[in-house]
């Protein structure tokens, strides 16, 4: 379980991915237009939980997405596509999904 992490939402987006220590930081920082356009498809709690990502009015709102299981191998995915564009070489697929987060613990304010 990767829920010692201080990265408690990981937003899927062109960079390849955001990193917040919280949904109300998330919800606060990215624009609804972003979020209507489709820059943002889908943000994931450390352990994969998967969160849906909505514009209401100029406001975003992030909630858990219910009874939907968790999706650690996605988020896994979105980890190493954003280590790769960040220039992160040395990790591999297999790397626990915690070892990945920690790596990216240093993009979180």
């Amino acid at each position: 379980m990767a829920t010692d992490s201080k990265i408690r939402l990981i937003v899927a987006a062109d960079e390849p991915a955001l990193f917040y220590s919280s949904v109300l930081q998330a919800e606060m920082d990215l624009e609804a237009i972003d979020v209507r356009d489709g820059v943002y498809p889908v943000g994931y709690g450390p352990d994969g939980q998967v969160f849906k990502l909505e514009a209401i009015g100029d406001r975003v709102r992030i909630s858990h997405v219910e009874g939907l299981p968790p999706k650690p191998d996605d988020l896994r995915a979105l980890l190493l596509r954003y280590l790769s564009a960040t220039g992160v070489r040395d990790v591999e697929e297999a790397d626990p999904l915690g070892s990945l987060l920690a790596r990216c613990e240093a993009t979180v304010d």
